[in-house]
């Protein structure tokens, strides 16, 4: 039988020993009571059979934010943390009240707290949470109400096409969209229409068809004296559908009212974002407004052609970057063409493949580019082809393989796809695609070509060699392409080569302004050709696009033509007469012809002309203002720029808002891209998008070195010209395609 006094009894019990029949016999030793039952509380805990807990943590509680300054009427997130409570409900009290009320705020269960619609006479008010199973534990928190302010609508500047759709935020802190009773041009959201725009009760907008300026407002629902505006700007700028903006390459956009020199700045206008691409941007990019696309939905469409023989459709305005698609030109067993191998020029490296910037067809909803490509054969063949890409899908139609360029006329045999240089820019005219031919470097047969192309069946209904016998007289324009006037008539400036146009029976033009009759094939219908043809040498005289210029003044006026030179002169004529060749250079003089020297080096880029204005910026040079005055081109500028720029100058576009600013809100844009000629081993450097007040060139506004890196470009691509379109600037470069716009 068990005793407590008995010690080792005690333990056998406790700890599971042998039974009293089993245990053999021992002396029984006798303890005091007091230590026998210390010893059996000792050994009970050993073998776990008791535990000792100390007394459980009390419960705590604290509250996350522990402060906040929210404004009248906005809201505040605030949360309990409760730790060593079974039950961690907690009841909300504003002022020991339990939920608030109107005059202190209110509070709901989950602890959002709205600040009052106005600002209590003691600003400062508690938030209190109290745990529900024990109300004496709470925590607190210290609320400051703030006056009342203006509401932040993001974006506070935004450019439209027309129908396009745009969700509005409430960019102060402490607000949703639903908090505000949103309108338009003061007309709430219930009732706007189509003649202003829409906008849903959570600021969601739909600009109008028509073109315009809209207000878009925001008030507190809880406080209606509280709000605050944004402007919305709707342009019906029809697009950038070919190099320059239209067929006389003015580079003129009049329908641009976001960007002015009051929101363009490095505070308010920079880098938004950059989309990849896998080559060299030689050609401008393009845009399209309003494209439905092939997911159904209407978009804004920037287009990107690269020398890796990939043409690419982005969003226009999603960030980050969003890739409608993508179509490689590059038939199976081919490459795009790398250099150095047989064409060792390297006026184009590392790869030649897209080079002129396609044009677009809205009516045929087509995309015009030619690609180079090389066979991947021991002994290479080198191709040329004409697509007509669908634009919402970049499927290839009309003839899927491409329309090849070999057949020439009758001349065939003297067009080669291996050394022809498609640099300047495609030309899309009264149904016809023209495309214009250099070479590469003067590598071989350089023989300039206009060839041309029915837009609607890629047939080839045209060819003009320059110089059919000899060869030479590229057209390369610096990547500009072929004008056209609206009688049809196709102009392009070539550079050095044969002439012998002012003979019996001569049919060469080399360094000469041509006027190309497009009715019955291609023919020169008139031309002019300087007085030091022969002399000038490599100082091509078609280095830059021709540019077809109507100077204010009486009707009778001539219509002109622009052209520059190699030798740093630009040439004004009249292209409704353009007089021909003289031996004579006391004839190169007006009326025939104005030669204005720049007084910089080789003029590698084209001119632009608005506001009467002449604008070029040559090769080491700075950027120049020359006025045109009495039909007469000044030779002194009236303002130029305080940079000078790279060896291969710039080409400038200019935007403004025609219809309401006039010329004050004009913006003058260009790329410098002196960083795409650093001589090796030195690494090219990045494009760097400028921007100058036309009016004062010496005033620059803007330039994306100021903010580095949020702003820098990427690396160079030399003679590229920037698009500007509804509120943004697009740049193309070595890697990718850069978007500029206001900074929201």
């Amino acid at each position: 039988m068990f005793s407590p006094f008995d010690s080792h009894s005690a333990n056998q019990a406790a700890c599971g020993g042998l039974s009293s029949r089993q245990r053999p016999f021992a002396p029984r030793i006798r303890l005091p009571l007091h230590v026998t039952a210390l010893l059996l509380a000792a050994l009970c805990t050993s073998c776990g059979l008791v535990s000792v807990n100390a007394p459980p943590p009390a419960a705590s509680i604290s509250v996350v934010p522990g402060s906040a300054k929210p404004f009248a009427g906005a809201r505040v997130q605030f949360s309990a943390v409760v730790q060593n409570a079974s039950n961690p409900a907690v009841t909300w009290q504003v002022n020991t009240i339990a939920g608030g009320n109107a005059t202190f705020g209110t509070i709901d269960s989950s602890g959002m707290y709205k600040a009052p619609a106005t600002v209590p006479s003691q600003p400062t008010v508690t938030v209190t949470a109290a745990l529900q199973m024990d109300p004496s534990k709470t925590a607190s928190s210290s609320v400051t109400i703030q006056p009342d302010i203006s509401l932040s609508i993001s974006p506070g500047l935004v450019s439209f096409t027309p129908s396009q759709s745009w969700q509005f935020q409430l960019s102060t802190p402490g607000f949703s969209n639903s908090d505000a009773a949103w309108s338009v041009d003061g007309v709430a959201a219930a009732n706007t229409n189509a003649a202003t725009g829409t906008i849903s009760a959570v600021g969601l907008y739909t600009a109008p068809a028509a073109p315009g300026i809209h207000v878009i407002g925001a008030k507190l629902i809880a406080n209606p004296s509280v709000g605050g505006t944004a402007v919305s700007y709707v342009t019906d700028f029809p697009g950038t559908l070919t190099w320059r903006n239209d067929n006389a390459r003015s580079g003129v956009n009049s329908r641009e009212p976001a960007l002015a020199p009051a929101t363009v700045n490095s505070s308010t206008f920079g880098k938004l974002f950059s989309c990849p691409i896998d080559g060299y941007a030689y050609a401008q990019p393009l845009y399209v407004p309003h494209l439905v696309m092939a997911d159904g939905l209407a978009h804004n469409v920037v287009f990107v052609a690269t020398e890796n023989d990939s043409v690419y459709a982005f969003d226009a305005d999603q960030s980050p970057c969003k890739l409608l698609w993508q179509t490689s030109l590059i038939p199976a067993g081919s490459e795009p063409v790398p250099v150095p191998m047989e064409i060792t020029s390297g006026d184009i490296a590392p790869l030649i493949g897209i080079t002129g910037t396609p044009a677009i067809s809205l009516s045929l909803s087509n995309l015009y580019v030619v690609a180079k490509t090389r066979s991947l054969a021991q002994v290479a063949t080198y191709s040329q082809l004409l697509y007509a890409l669908d634009l919402p899908t970049g499927r290839s139609k009309i003839i899927p393989t491409g329309a090849p360029i070999l057949n020439a006329g009758p001349t065939a045999t003297l067009f080669s796809p291996m050394l022809a240089n498609q640099r300047p820019a495609l030309l899309l005219d009264n149904g016809t695609v023209y495309v214009a031919f250099g070479s590469h470097g003067g590598q071989g047969d350089n023989r300039g070509w206009l060839l041309a192309y029915n837009a609607s069946t890629l047939a080839q209904t045209g060819a003009f060699s320059v110089t059919p016998g000899p060869f030479q007289g590229g057209i390369w324009q610096s990547g500009g392409g072929p004008s056209a006037d609206l009688n049809h008539n196709v102009y392009v400036l070539t550079g050095n080569g044969a002439f012998d146009a002012n003979r019996v029976g001569g049919a060469s033009y080399g360094n000469s302004a041509l006027r190309i009759n497009a009715s019955g094939g291609l023919s020169v219908a008139d031309y002019f050709a300087p007085c030091n043809n022969i002399t000038l040498g490599n100082m091509d005289f078609g280095a830059s696009a021709p540019l077809l210029v109507d100077p204010s003044g009486p009707a009778s006026a001539p219509h002109l033509l622009l052209g520059a030179s190699k030798n740093g002169s630009l040439y004004v004529m009249n292209r409704d007469n353009l007089g021909g060749f003289n031996l004579s250079c006391s004839a190169d003089s007006p009326p025939r012809v104005q030669v204005v020297p720049v007084g910089d080096s080789m003029i590698l880029s084209t001119p632009l002309f608005w506001n009467n204005t002449v604008f070029i910026a040559a090769g080491n040079g700075k950027l120049k203002a020359l006025p045109v005055q009495g039909g007469m081109l000044a030779s002194v500028p009236v303002s130029q720029s305080l940079e000078s720029f790279g060896p291969q100058g710039a080409t400038p576009v200019i935007s403004y808002n025609g219809s309401v600013n006039g010329t004050s809100g004009a913006i003058l844009w260009l790329i410098d891209s002196s960083g795409a000629l650093t001589a090796p081993p030195a690494p090219n450097t990045p494009a760097i998008l400028r921007a100058f007040d036309p009016n004062n060139l010496s005033n620059e506004i803007y330039n994306s070195a100021q903010i580095a890196p949020h702003d820098t470009a990427g690396l160079a691509v030399k003679f590229t010209v920037p698009t500007v379109a509804n509120g943004k600037v697009y740049v193309g470069t070595q890697t990718e395609l850069d978007v500029y716009g206001l900074l929201h």
